[in-house]
């Protein structure tokens, strides 16, 4: 069963949600697309504008609040690596799922035109 989330909002702080579920094993997916407007692209860089990292780690938190509800809390970001360029506009495919050994550690993945952009891991508490 995979619960539902509330869509009627469906902007986050700067871009898109298109698509999201969590299944009974807390592996959310997601696609979401950080608009030519978004206010992320404001000073990053005009004339050659990048999805900024801190925009994609905001992005994953936010997707697993949804998902996991506001109970959910920020213990960090580990191992992560940006690994292509994100341009404004692009769909982007998320994919966060349990790590294997740490019961508050998930592993996250952004792909975008069937490349890997981002992998990590984020540390949470729940509330």
């Amino acid at each position: 069963m995979t619960p539902s989330v509330d869509m009627t909002d469906r902007r986050g702080p700067g871009y898109e949600v298109c698509k999201i579920s969590m299944t009974e094993a807390s592996v959310i997916t997601a696609q979401a697309i950080f608009a030519s407007e978004s206010p992320w692209f404001d000073g990053h860089f005009p004339d050659n504008p990048i999805v900024p990292g801190i925009a994609q780690m905001s992005m994953i938190f936010d997707l697993m609040q949804r998902t996991m509800g506001p109970g959910l809390k920020l213990e960090g970001f580990k191992r992560v690596r940006f690994k292509q360029l994100i341009r404004p506009d692009t769909l982007i495919s998320v994919l966060i799922k349990p790590a294997k050994k740490k019961p508050n550690r998930f592993e996250f993945q952004l792909t975008a035109d069937r490349k890997i952009v981002c992998t990590g891991f984020v540390d949470i508490r729940i509330e």
